[in-house]
């Protein structure tokens, strides 16, 4: 598609985005075949789980796997994390070369000690002048769209996101996604969305939200209270990722649910055979949550080892609970 297309619901620099519900970059959640998912259920594009650059010098695998994706994931976007502004250049003009993403997200957002404790993430919004570094060093380098995704600030008393969205966009910044809590924060109850709408009002660019949305009710009410372009949603997605086809998890039939068990997980064994049930575990119990499952029958689902076994339990408990609807 070409930037003249009408159809597009907005622009990030010339890439049209159609749709507004976007999965968050969730590291551990935002995997290839979830993203994949969410893209085919409606979400507008697919964004890799961060990529440490300081860990992607040095060649880890698993680093490199966050950038692997489906071209029926574009737009694509590529999320870099560290708080190097050469390194983080080096390796975004690398990525952009290699990998071939539509985009490039800057990671000034992420609250986990392990990532603000060493100065990236959310930490960077307490050093403008290094922002302003990193967007310059980034946008020079690379020919596609840099967006940044930011919070609130680091505490109530440092609520810096005006300035720190600013020199972002000043820099080349095509657009800003804003959790709206500060580090202080993390994913607390409390959240500002009235800075959202500040935000929007001010910036050139989109404006993503982001930060407690659960239902399609709570989706709608941000875009009417803040106006912003769209709507990011992360932790909620796991257990409802119909939520980017605009459907609440009660709206979602048994039988569609399990459909979706078994695809993901038929999928997740074909990237990585040896490694994949593990790490599917978590979105099993978030999708077999609602229906209050025994505790040993829990246990059991989530303990198997095998795949074969794994799908003849997941059968079982489908049949049984198609039984119980009829």
């Amino acid at each position: 598609m070409t930037g003249t297309d009408k159809k597009a619901d907005f622009y990030i620099g010339d890439i049209p985005i159609h749709g507004r519900l976007i999965l968050a970059p969730m590291d551990g959640l935002s995997d290839m075949v979830f993203r994949r998912i969410t893209r085919q259920l409606g979400s507008a594009y697919s964004v890799s789980e961060f990529i440490n650059t300081l860990d992607f010098m040095y060649s880890k695998v698993y680093q490199r796997k966050r950038l692997f994706f489906h071209e029926d994931e574009r737009p694509f976007v590529a999320q870099i994390l560290d708080n190097d502004p050469v390194r983080m250049a080096e390796n975004a003009a690398y990525i952009q070369e290699r990998f071939k993403p539509d985009m490039i997200d800057v990671n000034l957002g992420c609250p986990a000690r392990t990532v603000s404790g060493r100065g990236a993430g959310c930490a960077l919004m307490k050093s403008p002048e290094l922002v302003k570094q990193i967007f310059e060093q980034v946008c020079k380098v690379v020919t596609i769209p840099v967006t940044a995704k930011i919070r609130l600030g680091w505490d109530d008393n440092s609520m810096n996101y005006m300035e720190i969205a600013s020199i972002a966009v000043e820099r080349g910044a095509k657009a800003v996604a804003m959790h709206a809590r500060t580090k202080k924060m993390a994913f607390g109850k409390t959240v500002r969305w009235e800075h959202i709408a500040t935000l929007k009002k001010a910036m050139p660019v989109p404006v993503i939200g982001n930060g407690e949305v659960r239902s399609v009710a709570d989706a709608k009410r941000m875009f009417e209270e803040t106006g912003c372009d769209a709507v990011m949603i992360g932790r909620a997605a796991k257990a409802n990722p119909w939520i980017f086809s605009w459907r609440d998890r009660e709206q979602v039939a048994v039988e569609e649910v399990f459909y979706l068990a078994r695809y993901q997980l038929r999928q997740m064994l074909e990237v990585n055979p040896e490694n994949a049930i593990m790490p599917f575990r978590k979105y099993l119990k978030a999708y077999l949550e609602p229906y209050n499952l025994p505790r040993d029958e829990m246990k059991t689902l989530l303990t198997a080892r095998e795949p074969e076994r794994l799908f003849a339990l997941i059968d079982a408990v489908h049949e049984r609970l198609i039984a119980e609807e009829n």
